[in-house]
């Protein structure tokens, strides 16, 4: 058994004996040392973003955006302010007018009705 064994082993590393030396094509060393001096250079940035149009256009968009919120603000608070000095009822009547819950002929169901 063991001397099977031994013999499998030196088939296998025999197997090794004719095998050459692989060949690269010529100039492969330097194509290949250019392609990674190539890699090691920094990548190009995005120089656009530091243009002053670039610069001045988002800071108007910027300035733009926080005026309409500050004026937007504004008016919210004033509607929500003129709702809170109605009185209870006023604000419920205009509830009940928004869902025309005063109106008798809207309703699907008459209760009174008899069967």
């Amino acid at each position: 058994m063991n001397n099977n064994r031994n013999k499998k082993i030196e088939e296998i590393l025999g197997s090794l004996d004719g095998v050459q030396k692989a060949t690269v094509p010529d100039f492969f060393y330097t194509r290949l040392k250019a392609k990674m001096e190539k890699g090691l250079e920094p990548a190009t940035k995005k120089h656009w973003v530091l243009r002053p149009a670039f610069a001045i256009t988002a800071l108007v968009m910027v300035l733009v955006v926080n005026a309409f919120v500050i004026f937007r603000g504004d008016a919210t608070s004033k509607t929500k302010n003129n709702i809170a000095s109605g009185t209870e009822s006023e604000i419920l009547q205009s509830i009940a007018s928004e869902y025309r819950l005063n109106d008798n002929n809207s309703s699907v169901y008459d209760l009174t009705q008899d069967k």
